[in-house]
C-alpha cells in the first residue's frame, strides 16, 4: 500500500469513528436523522476460500445501532459472479453480499459489496510482493528497503482482507494479467460498479427489461464544426490579442505555480492551447487529465439530455419513477429538473459528499433516502450534489452500467474524447473544449448529433418560476450563467478545484481550463484572464 493510500484508508476509518462518537454524544434523535451513514460489512472480512459458508453482514458499530434499532440482524443474500444466489463459496472469483438492514424508520438500508474468493493454495504474501514490486518499478528505481517492503506487504494484505476497495483490487488482479501500473486510476472500481448495477437490476426485478443505450445520431448534410487547428485568421482574433491573454496566463502560473492547462477556441478553431507545470514528473499538456469536481455536472447534464432527447426520460417527471425509495406522494416534486437545479430539499452535507463520493457507489440513494428533508422539493434552491447523485443512479438502471462507464462508451468515444480517468478524477482541457464546442453547436459535433437543438435549448439556464413558483432565478441542467466570465448570454460550469468550462454562444467562444487546485489568488487571476476574454466578445 502506498503511503498516500494508507493515509486515505486511515483517514476514512478515523472519520467513521469520529462521526460515530459525535452521533453518540448528540443522542438518539440525531442518530436517527443520520442513520443512513451507518456502515455494515461481511463478518470476518472480504476475502475467503472455496468451501467456506458465506457469512452474514454485521454492523460496524453494533452498540451505537442498538440504541435505535431493536433487531441487529441484517438479512443477507450472496451471489456469485454470474449473479446466481449461493450460500457457500464454491469457486474462486467475485462474490456479492447484499443486505437490507433494519432501520429506525423508513425503507431498509440497502447495500451490496464485493468480496473475493481466492484459491486455497494462493499465497497472498507472494501476490502482494509481486504487486508492490511492479508498482515500485513503474514509479522509482531507488533501492528497496527490506523492512519497509515487508510493512508494505502486510498493509496491502490487510487492505485486501478488510476493505471492499481492497477486495475489488484483489479480484481484478486475479482476473487479469494487467499490472496495476498499467490500469487507469479508478478503472477497477468503475468496472465493479457496473457489475453492481447489473446485480441491482436483478434484485429490483428489472433484469428482463431491455437495456437502454443512447448514442449520437449521424447528421444529415454538412458536418458541424469540431475542435481543430486552423489559421488564426478564421477566428477574427489577432495574434496580438492571443499574445496578451497568453502573457496573462503565464503571469498566473508564475504567481501560483499551480499546474493547469487551457484551451480557447472560436467556431471550433483553437485560438490558444497551453499546459503549465508538471504532474507525476510529466509536463502538463492539454491532454493531461486533471480534476473535475463540480465541473463534472455539465457532463452529467449532457448524459441526461441524451435520454430526454430520445423521449426515454422527461426533465419534469419524478425521479421516484425509477428509484423506489423516492416513490411517495411527498416526492412528486422531486423531478430530474429539481435534482439538477439543486432544489431537492434533502440535507446532504458537503462533508458527507466529499467523504463518500458518488462515482462508484451504486446504492447511494439508499443512504440519501435517510437524509433529513428540510423543505418540499422545488420550494428552495441550495447548491449541492444530492440531486445529481439521484439522477445518475436512475440513469444507471436504464443503461445497465455505471454512469461514467456509460459516458465513456456512449458519449465520449464518438466525440473522440480519450485519456480520461473514471469519475471526476481526470479530464483534460482538450476533452473539456470538445464538450464546449458541442454545446456551442447546439448539440452537434462533426458528423454527430448528440442532442437536438430543442433539447439543447431545454438544458440551458432558464427561469425556474414556471416549474418552481418560489424560485425566482435562472438555472440549467448542469449549466449556470457564465456572463461574469465570457459576457452576456454565456453559460458553463466550474469546479471547486478551479476547472472551468464557459461558452459564449453569440461569439462562438469556448474557454476550457483544468487544474487540480485553485492555488494562490485564484479569483483574482481568473478575473484578469476572463476580463480579456470579455474584451474579445465586445470587439
Amino acid at each position: 500500500m502506498r503511503q498516500s493510500e494508507r493515509n486515505n484508508w486511515l483517514m476514512t476509518a478515523g472519520l467513521a469513528f469520529s462521526i460515530a462518537t459525535t452521533l453518540t454524544r448528540a443522542g438518539e434523535s440525531e442518530l436517527q436523522r443520520h442513520f443512513g451513514e451507518q456502515q455494515f460489512a461481511p463478518e470476518g472480512g472480504f476475502v475467503f476460500t472455496p468451501g467456506q459458508k458465506l457469512c452474514d453482514l454485521v454492523w460496524e458499530d453494533p452498540k451505537l445501532v442498538a440504541t435505535v434499532v431493536d433487531d441487529l440482524t441484517i438479512p443477507t443474500r450472496w451471489f456469485n459472479q454470474r449473479f446466481e444466489e449461493v450460500e457457500t463459496a464454491i469457486e474462486p472469483g467475485r462474490y456479492y453480499a447484499y443486505g437490507e438492514a433494519p432501520v429506525p424508520a423508513g425503507p431498509p438500508l440497502r447495500r451490496a459489496m464485493t468480496c473475493c474468493c481466492v484459491a486455497s493454495d494462493l499465497k497472498l504474501t507472494d501476490l502482494a510482493e509481486k504487486t508492490i514490486a511492479q508498482k515500485s518499478i513503474a514509479q522509482t528505481a531507488d533501492p528497496v528497503d527490506t523492512d519497509h517492503r515487508r510493512k508494505e506487504v502486510e498493509e496491502l494484505i490487510i487492505r485486501w482482507r478488510m476493505t471492499e476497495e481492497g477486495a475489488i483490487e484483489l479480484a481484478a488482479l486475479l482476473d487479469t494479467d494487467r499490472p496495476p501500473s498499467s490500469v487507469r486510476l479508478g478503472q477497477w472500481q468503475m468496472e465493479n460498479a457496473t457489475e453492481h448495477v447489473r446485480l441491482k437490476r436483478k434484485l429490483m426485478g428489472l433484469a428482463h427489461k431491455p437495456l437502454v443505450k443512447v448514442i449520437p445520431k449521424r447528421l444529415q448534410g454538412e458536418p458541424a464544426p469540431t475542435l481543430r487547428n486552423a489559421p488564426l485568421e478564421q477566428t477574427g482574433i489577432s495574434e496580438a490579442q492571443v499574445g496578451e491573454i497568453e502573457c496573462k496566463l503565464d503571469e498566473w502560473y508564475a504567481a501560483s505555480q499551480e499546474p493547469m492547462a487551457v484551451v480557447i477556441s472560436r467556431n471550433g478553431v483553437i485560438v490558444l492551447e497551453k499546459g503549465y507545470g508538471t504532474l507525476n514528473d510529466k509536463e502538463v499538456t492539454i491532454d493531461t487529465p486533471m480534476r473535475l469536481d463540480s465541473a463534472m455536472k455539465p457532463l452529467i447534464g449532457l448524459q441526461l439530455a441524451t435520454y430526454v432527447d430520445r423521449g426515454i426520460v422527461q426533465l419534469d417527471e419524478p425521479i421516484g419513477n425509477y428509484l423506489p425509495e423516492f416513490d411517495s406522494p411527498d416526492d412528486r416534486h422531486l423531478t430530474f429538473r429539481a435534482g439538477h437545479v439543486h432544489a431537492t430539499g434533502i440535507e446532504f452535507p458537503w462533508e458527507l459528499a466529499f467523504r463518500r463520493l458518488f462515482y462508484f457507489h451504486t446504492w447511494h440513494e439508499s443512504l440519501i433516502a435517510h437524509c433529513p428533508r428540510e423543505w418540499t422539493s422545488g420550494a428552495k434552491h441550495r447548491y449541492g450534489v444530492v440531486g445529481v447523485i439521484l439522477s445518475v443512479r436512475a440513469i444507471e438502471l436504464l443503461r445497465g452500467r455505471n454512469y461514467w462507464d456509460a459516458m465513456e462508451r456512449d458519449l465520449f468515444a464518438p466525440l473522440g474524447i480519450h485519456n480520461v480517468l473514471p469519475g471526476g478524477t481526470g479530464f483534460s482541457a482538450e476533452s473539456m473544449a470538445r464538450i464546449g464546442v458541442l454545446l456551442d453547436n447546439r448539440g452537434k459535433y462533426g458528423a454527430w448529433e448528440v442532442i437536438s437543438e430543442q433539447t439543447h435549448a431545454a438544458i440551458l439556464p432558464t427561469a425556474l418560476k414556471p416549474y418552481f413558483p418560489n424560485l425566482d432565478m435562472e438555472y440549467g441542467i448542469g449549466l449556470q450563467d457564465a456572463s461574469q466570465h465570457l459576457g452576456p448570454s454565456s453559460y458553463g460550469h466550474g469546479g471547486g478545484c478551479g476547472t472551468l468550462l464557459a461558452i459564449n454562444p453569440q461569439k462562438h467562444l469556448v474557454f476550457a481550463m483544468v487544474r487540480n487546485s485553485q492555488g494562490k489568488d485564484f479569483a483574482k487571476h481568473r478575473a484578469e484572464v476572463t476580463a480579456l476574454l470579455k474584451k474579445w466578445t465586445d470587439e
